[in-house]
């Protein structure tokens, strides 16, 4: 049995969650979590100037905290969706400001999400739909400036009623280009479980693209249960890390003061507060 890592969960600091970080800490605790990061929303999208307005640093660096007495092992980040596009108001957002981590996401493309039906039917091709996805999360990694890369096939979570046939295989040369960047900038690939409650039912990459990432070298490894509701929360961690173990895989990471820490699994020590 595991002692679980979450590194992708959303408080009320998101704009969109429903979970109190207390409640948070004390299902953590309930449940035997070993580590926990927060990782709140913070996006530039003209759609999405709740988001950016909503998030309020100080207050919940205040609440971190707070909680730290009573749960240690807790990483505090942010989620900014298309950092790329916005890079002045990006990283004049950043000055001054102490993450353990920044996840980088593309949660828009033009005016549409690539979870919602719109996004897909919009194209003759669905296969376009997913080759512009792909190039949105190229021109993502190429910029950089993250930690760790969110839901890197976000669009085959709700994809999957419209593209039965995805693949790694199908899309090799797109998905092998994205994680070549991956492991060059030394991003981290973050197991996302959202999809096994979505459309696609799947690790958000799957087992192919987690293991095609290994064997281009690739050994920084994140996971998630991306979670805003309490009956999400943690949700997926076995099957991720049973998927983790199948490919040999013995170590994933969390992060503090924006690097890195290898954890073993199954996890045996506690991390001690590198301040």
């Amino acid at each position: 049995m595991y002692n679980f890592i979450d590194m992708h969960i959303h408080s009320t600091f998101s704009w969109d969650s429903e979970m109190l970080v207390d409640n948070i800490v004390n299902l953590a605790k309930e449940k035997n979590i070993y580590h926990i990061g927060l990782s709140e929303h913070l996006d530039f999208h003209s759609r999405h100037k709740k988001s950016y307005m909503f998030f309020n640093y100080e207050e919940c660096i205040k609440k971190i905290n707070e909680v730290k007495n009573n749960f240690n092992n807790l990483s505090i980040g942010i989620e900014a969706g298309e950092p790329y596009l916005y890079k002045d108001e990006y990283e004049k957002y950043l000055e001054g400001k102490k993450f353990d981590f920044i996840m980088g996401s593309v949660h828009w493309i033009e005016d549409l999400s690539p979870v919602e039906d719109r996004f897909f039917l919009k194209y003759k091709n669905i296969e376009d739909a997913y080759r512009i996805y792909f190039e949105e999360e190229y021109k993502l990694l190429k910029y950089g400036n993250f930690d760790v890369v969110a839901h890197l096939t976000l669009v085959h979570r709700n994809g999957k009623k419209f593209e039965k046939e995805f693949s790694y295989e199908k899309y090799k040369k797109e998905i092998d280009d994205l994680l070549k960047l991956i492991i060059q900038k030394k991003i981290a690939l973050e197991i996302n479980c959202s999809g096994l409650r979505m459309a696609a039912e799947d690790l958000i990459p799957g087992k192919d693209i987690i293991k095609a990432y290994i064997s281009l070298g690739g050994d920084l490894i994140t996971v998630g249960s991306d979670s805003h509701r309490y009956n999400h929360l943690f949700f997926g961690l076995e099957k991720a890390y049973e998927i983790l173990m199948e490919l040999d895989v013995r170590e994933i990471v969390v992060y503090k003061n924006r690097k890195p820490i290898k954890i073993p699994l199954p996890v045996k020590e506690i991390i001690k507060d590198e301040g």
